[in-house]
């Protein structure tokens, strides 16, 4: 119980701190669509430097009511298989076209140098540590087209990186293996899409931790307190 308690207080405390880290960053981005993290389990996406290549590939859908270019893109993801941080080196974002209800062709492709301004938000109800990302891109999507998101980080395994769970979408992701599989994943993933103002652009880390991390602390800490 003891337990439960420090973790929805810690939860409030981060939920104010990010925040605070967030507002200088937000004036210059639209918020386009959002799927908040719950932090309840992690899906592999990752290109492991240390041999195997693009052995996990997740993929999520989205559909947008206007017209739009998104300008950056924000993200929630953490590490297991241990239960440590790893190191990125960069990151592969891409989208695709719809293809029968799964991902199609690609579309566009973004290599992002760097960890993607990793900032960590503790850990999920599993204990594996989480963090927040976020990158630059730039993808003209049309209005009630159906495209798919895939985030792929370069770290070596050991550990395995994972895209955090969402409980907002369609309920309908998407996972590749090493060896071509395709298996359909019971829950979405936590992303954030964001559209450019005339107003300027601000750093797209700051942005993840306002579209994703609030959304997300502040529904984990309703479905908690109301438990």
């Amino acid at each position: 119980m003891a337990h439960r308690v420090t973790y929805k207080i810690a939860l409030a405390a981060l939920a104010a701190l990010l925040l605070v880290l967030a507002v200088p960053g937000w004036a210059g981005q639209v918020l386009v669509y959002s799927q908040g993290p719950d932090y309840q389990n992690l899906y592999a996406s990752q290109n492991d430097t240390s041999g195997f290549g693009a052995n996990f590939t997740a993929y999520d859908n989205f559909t947008l009511g206007s017209a739009t270019t998104i300008t950056s893109v924000g993200w929630v993801g953490g590490y297991y298989n241990p239960q440590t941080a790893g190191s990125i080196s960069g990151w592969t974002l891409s989208f695709y076209a719809n293809n029968a209800g799964q991902p199609g062709g690609i579309l566009s492709s973004f290599a992002i140098a760097g960890n993607g301004g990793e900032t960590s938000l503790g850990v999920d109800l599993l204990g594996d540590p989480v963090f927040a990302y976020g990158a630059a891109v730039n993808f003209a999507a049309s209005a009630g087209t159906q495209y798919w998101l895939s985030v792929v980080p370069d770290t070596a395994f050991p550990p395995q990186w994972g895209w955090t769970t969402s409980s907002t979408g369609d309920g309908v992701s998407y996972q590749d293996d090493p060896f071509g599989n395709r298996t359909q994943n019971p829950t979405d993933l936590a992303y954030s899409l964001y559209a450019t103002q005339q107003t300027g652009v601000p750093e797209p880390g700051s942005l993840m931790l306002l579209g994703t991390g609030i959304v997300g602390i502040a529904g984990a800490l309703r479905r908690k307190l109301g438990a």
